[in-house]
């Protein structure tokens, strides 16, 4: 189990608009509410949520005073596919008679609703397919009267978690072929709502937890690389950096993981010698822990025991890997003399 932290996604180009329709008052000529995005910890996962057609929802309000005015209740911001450009119908124009503007989005675009001054997003139940897609909230933005005019920059954070799950062999297997022939991830919870409570103090990132569906909904994953996966004898393997990849950027919704729940399931073949045996082993995700035992013989009593990863946490990206290891039942001989024992003796009469 690994948590990693990336650094910052290359920022998209600003909004250019072209609707005629205004929203606002006081418009000032080139200065409609736009919007650029990134994401402050992206994942590795390769399916951005900010591709070309992609979308999010804004909420946001303008502030005088004690006084909140709604601007942006659920308006759908798309990307171009031309020009990378973020747009929306309705334009807002900066009313620089206000104090501020607060603004609040998520992506996708069709998953909440949201009182349009305070973020708290209800999402409707979102279902998790493997690689649709992260379920990102930005981080409460606040833009003062100097700032009218600029691009509103939305720094988005994942809610999801993202799963990868690689394989190595251990040290006395090194001469030994090893196989992986089939895997899959079982009863994972994979249809819930996101409810969002606060913004952190000092970071305005969005707070909040998943709730499962009623009745719960699982479903199994399966391998995302082109099964047999072998790792060859004679292969060091059993160090991180050459592990096998079976399952890469999976995203799942954040869960607690129970006992004689969600499993793993793996088929594998181990060659040794010209003989060949299939084992089928079925493994509770939350016997995982953080010790890696990297083919050192670690005591049976020492592994798999603490610390153990229990939940699947927002935003946060978890390597599972697993270590296949066997004591091979082998054999020597010696031939002991013969020991003398006395002469016996019988007659036949």
């Amino acid at each position: 189990m690994r948590m990693k932290k990336l650094i910052l996604f290359a920022a998209m180009a600003a909004i250019a608009v072209s609707c005629a329709k205004t929203n606002e008052i006081n418009p000032v000529s080139g200065q409609a509410i736009g919007f650029d995005t990134w994401t402050s910890n992206l994942t590795k996962s390769p399916h951005s949520q900010f591709g070309p057609g992609a979308k999010f929802t804004v909420y946001g309000y303008k502030q005088e005073g004690e006084v909140k005015t709604t601007v942006f209740d659920g308006c759908v911001v798309t990307k171009s596919s031309n020009d990378g450009s973020w747009n929306y119908s309705g334009l807002r124009f900066w009313d620089r008679n206000t104090d501020s503007y607060t603004f609040f989005a998520i992506s996708s675009a069709t998953t909440a609703s949201a009182p349009p001054q305070t973020g708290l997003f209800i999402t409707n139940d979102i279902t998790f397919e493997g690689h649709n897609g992260d379920v990102l909230i930005s981080k409460k933005k606040t833009m003062e009267n100097d700032d009218y005019g600029l691009a509103v920059a939305l720094d988005f954070v994942p809610q999801a978690a993202l799963l990868d799950l690689k394989f190595k062999k251990a040290k006395n297997l090194e001469e030994a072929l090893l196989k992986i022939t089939d895997v899959s991830l079982k009863n994972i919870k994979n249809k819930g709502h996101l409810a969002v409570t606060s913004y952190a103090s000092g970071t305005s990132k969005a707070v909040g937890s998943w709730i499962p569906s009623d009745p719960v909904s699982t479903c199994d994953y399966s391998s995302t690389t082109d099964l047999p996966v072998s790792i060859a004898a004679g292969t060091e393997s059993w160090g991180k950096a050459n592990a096998a990849t079976l399952i890469e950027n999976l995203i799942v919704m954040p869960q607690t993981l129970y006992d004689l729940q969600q499993v793993l399931e793996i088929t594998y073949e181990v060659t040794f010698s010209g003989e060949t045996l299939t084992h089928t082993r079925t493994i509770e995700l939350n016997k995982f822990d953080s010790t890696d035992m990297a083919g050192t013989g670690r005591a049976e009593s020492d592994q798999n025991t603490s610390p153990f990863v229990t939940a699947w946490e927002p935003g946060k990206h978890y390597t599972y890997y697993l270590t296949i290891n066997a004591d091979i039942i082998t054999f020597t001989a010696t031939i002991s003399d013969w020991i003398d024992e006395e002469a016996f003796h019988y007659i036949i009469n």
